[in-house]
């Protein structure tokens, strides 16, 4: 059972904006394909992939061909690119759903093969070429395993070829080199084919910084839900509410382990959020929301279902609203604020609250 005080409002107008935000910075022409794995980053996927449908997407990357299969179920028609492959036994429902994935090993292709001459009909794939992640991919100068693939999926359709970019953040030099290494893959792989592949290379770290980074298509992640660039509107507010309050003598400590001692007498308010609601423990001590426009600090530490917070400094009183994450209008507190106290980043934790909390869509 969801928490019934705490809940994540979702702005489907927000998404609409920020994939327009999007394409205004990614040259004409360019397909976004919006990831929507992980449940939407927790703004969930079912509504947020029929939203972006209506709002012309050209597609849709998930991480499994379960979560494929899902969109498929809930009526989605683009198409949806499953970033992660498939395992085995999973390529007859791959193939079922009209899903594409990106394939990274030889027995993948094997597979999908089968399936092809059993069922007589176009099976499409992307390759996944590994230039620098060290994750999923055939390796960028493995020629010798690219040429038996080219040669095992002559029944198949190889119509695209992808790569992630794992440092544009903080490596310009290492971007570049793993730029250079997929234009060399990508010419060598079109060269073998005959033909030209729809490529994609570039999350929102570097579609946003490195313009030559965008080739056929983007996969838009994080940006599509409000952060990693200016200008986006975060997609998720969290709120919660006050519902205790009463002072405290100076000296006594708060929560689990007495981690915090009151230097003065105070007044502490609980708030019903916790690590069960995604609300990292990492915050206890440091973390802060939002009150009638003030900023007020968590005391000791974050538990299961909630928090204590010092409103000496406010009037509050049980029943008042609080800001946990987003805008309320008064105030702002962004996922990337809240994550980098939790030293962590605004995926986690749009993941783990989206996906703990009721969500109300607006």
């Amino acid at each position: 059972m969801n928490n019934p005080y705490t809940y994540a409002r979702i702005s489907l107008k927000g998404l609409v904006h920020n994939l327009a935000a999007i394409r205004k910075n990614i040259r004409r022409g360019t397909a976004v394909m919006a990831v929507v794995k992980s449940d939407a980053y927790g703004h969930g996927i079912v509504p947020v992939s029929r939203t972006l449908e209506k709002a012309g997407i050209d597609g849709f990357g998930v991480a499994f061909v379960q979560e494929g299969m899902v969109l498929r179920e809930a009526g989605i028609t683009s198409p949806i690119y499953v970033l992660s492959g498939f395992q085995r036994g999973e390529e007859d429902m791959l193939v079922a759903h009209n899903l594409v994935p990106l394939v990274y090993c030889t027995e993948q292709v094997e597979l999908l093969d089968r399936v092809f001459r059993k069922r007589n009909r176009p099976v499409s794939i992307h390759l996944k070429i590994d230039t620098g992640m060290g994750r999923l991919g055939f390796l960028y100068d493995d020629t010798g395993t690219m040429n038996r693939v080219l040669q095992k999926a002559k029944k198949l359709n190889i119509a695209g070829v992808a790569t992630h970019v794992s440092d544009p953040h903080d490596s310009a030099y290492f971007t570049n080199i793993q730029l250079t290494r997929f234009k060399k893959v990508k010419g060598f792989l079109e060269s073998g084919l005959s033909k030209r592949l729809t490529s994609h290379a570039a999350n929102t770290d570097t579609f946003f910084n490195y313009p030559d980074s965008s080739f056929d298509m983007v996969r838009a992640g994080i940006s599509l839900y409000g952060y990693g660039q200016k200008g986006l509107t975060p997609v998720m507010q969290v709120f919660s509410r006050l519902i205790s309050v009463k002072t405290l003598k100076k000296g006594y400590g708060v929560s689990y382990g007495r981690t915090y001692r009151l230097k003065k007498d105070t007044r502490v308010g609980v708030v019903p959020v916790g690590y069960a609601d995604g609300y990292s423990r990492m915050l206890s001590n440091k973390g802060f929301v939002g009150i009638n426009g003030k900023k007020v600090y968590i005391l000791g530490r974050i538990t299961m279902n909630h928090i204590m917070i010092d409103i000496n400094s406010v009037p509050a009183h049980v029943g008042d609203n609080v800001l946990i994450m987003g805008n309320d209008g008064t105030m702002y507190i962004g996922a990337d604020q809240i994550a980098s106290l939790a030293s962590t980043i605004s995926y986690e934790l749009l993941c783990s609250m989206g996906s703990s909390l009721r969500r109300i869509y607006e």
